[in-house]
């Protein structure tokens, strides 16, 4: 088997099957389609199951289940939570009797022979690729108080863990690095419980979620300061459950109240999932409008729509109202073609993160525009499932795009107006990460020809539906099997 080496990320090239698609041959588009719940909101629902008063049977609507959020089911099974799927209604509720933990070491996978062992009864908790679901865990270990070991399959182990590690120690917490420093696994221990201004190294949200969520399971008052202000799903869930915050400029504070779960959450439309149909329906032309309704609008996740909006696309927000849990909702609709649409520009610290999970999709939608497109402030991004700058840019060279990396973005050098000149189909690298393989069969549906995008079924980790969707918007695609 052949491996892609992509700066530190050693990943075999075919675990997952090829996605084909042949653009130019589509079908008529559908004017309405929908997509899965918000994976973030998902993610952060299901640990909520954790959190001090949370219910007996907690009953998610609308989840997300990606492999990125089932990535959380054996560790909640592993700590007494059942997990219960019917339809897209996920329901959690406290087991009896509690499972044995594993003891250490025992039918655990590529465990290395180097790591220290730990004590027995305490629980083993894998989170396979899900970076979210292993730092917000462990915020919520912290917070309570149980003991145990977080661990990652072998490329989360090679993402970073410090950014939350140190802040929860300084609130109290002992989490100790089981391998490399930095790295999982991890032995979470030791409950939060100094109250404290925290200054964040980062301005991931999934770093101020693990801390917050801990120290709100703890009950200890916090401020925390961050970098900037990216997703704050946690902080709108938080709120809903009666959590009183304080925010400013730069800071996110708590004071220490109790708050309660409520028996039933509803999860909204993802914008990140809904960013492919709308990017397939511009990059298609000839007019049409297409409706996506009950997406989360929230301000920090539509940087991709607002970015293109700026340029000139026709996407507009509509049917506007706020769920329960805090969140922005309404339609998203969006009218094909890029005609009139201008470069685009997301170099600053709030509009990257606002699109940080879309950079590979608006990269490949700038190379149809005209001039030159500017991506920056991301260099986070070189800790995702891949170093998403490099095999975003390899992406779409295979396409005949000309993008450069730069240490902390992507320039994009547009082919112009919507046009494909110097863009054309073919074989193109999915690097076995979920969002380069979307972003590329997206650009391919609107390129003549068959473009195979080498182990692109990877997108079910956070969009099991995608190949539905496209061919709901007039894609002709479909999965290789292997």
């Amino acid at each position: 088997m052949s491996v892609l080496e992509v700066k530190g990320h050693d990943r075999p090239a075919t675990i997952s099957p090829d996605l084909v698609v042949e653009g130019g041959r589509t079908g008529r588009p559908a004017s309405t389609v929908e997509v899965p719940g918000d994976k973030s909101v998902s993610h952060r629902a299901l640990l909520a199951a954790l959190l001090p008063g949370a219910p007996r049977r907690l009953t998610i609507r609308n989840a997300n289940l990606g492999g990125a959020v089932r990535a959380l089911f054996p560790a909640l099974g592993a700590l007494g939570l059942d997990t219960l799927v019917e339809g897209d209604v996920l329901t959690v509720r406290r087991a009896a009797p509690v499972p044995q933990p594993v003891r250490p070491h025992h039918g655990i996978p590529h465990w290395p022979d180097s790591s220290p062992s730990w004590p027995d009864g305490i629980p083993y908790l894998e989170t396979a690729g899900s970076s979210a679901a292993a730092r917000l865990l462990i915020g919520v270990l912290a917070g309570t108080g149980r003991a145990a070991v977080v661990d990652g399959d072998d490329v989360l182990r090679h993402r970073p863990m410090d950014w939350i590690v140190a802040p929860l120690n300084e609130l109290g917490s002992d989490i100790r690095y089981l391998g490399d420093p930095g790295r999982l696994p991890v032995l979470v221990s030791g409950r939060v419980h100094r109250s404290r201004r925290v200054e964040l190294a980062v301005g991931s949200a999934q770093a101020r979620s693990a801390v917050l969520l801990g120290a709100v399971a703890a009950g200890v008052p916090v401020e925390l300061r961050h970098p900037v202000r990216s997703r704050d799903h946690t902080e709108r869930m938080l709120a809903a459950f009666g959590a009183r915050l304080t925010e400013g400029p730069g800071a996110v504070g708590y004071d220490g109240g109790a708050c309660s779960v409520p028996p039933v959450i509803d999860v909204p439309g993802d914008p990140s999932l809904a960013a492919y149909p709308v990017a397939a329906h511009l990059l298609r032309g000839g007019g049409g409008e297409l409706r996506i309704p009950d997406v989360c609008l929230n301000p920090t996740r539509t940087g991709f729509f607002d970015v293109l909006r700026r340029a000139g696309a026709a996407v507009d927000y509509q049917d506007l109202r706020t769920t329960a849990g805090g969140e922005p909702v309404g339609t998203v609709v969006a009218r094909a073609g890029l005609d009139g649409v201008r470069a685009v520009t997301a170099d600053d610290p709030g509009t990257l993160h606002a699109l940080i999970d879309e950079v590979p999709l608006i990269a490949v939608v700038a190379a149809r525009l005209p001039g030159t497109s500017r991506i920056g402030c991301a260099g986070e991004l070189r800790f995702k499932e891949t170093d998403r700058l490099e095999t975003t840019a390899r992406m779409a060279a295979a396409f005949g795009a000309r993008v450069a990396v730069e240490p902390d973005g992507l320039t994009v050098h547009g082919s112009g107006a919507g046009g494909t000149d110097g863009l054309s189909a073919g074989t193109v690298p999915g690097f076995e990460d979920h969002r380069v393989a979307m972003a590329a069969a997206t650009l391919a549906t609107a390129l003549l020809g068959r473009t195979t995008i080498t182990g692109g079924a990877c997108h079910t980790t956070s969009f099991p539906g995608f190949t539905a969707v496209l061919r709901a918007v007039g894609a002709a695609i479909h999965e290789v099997t292997l």
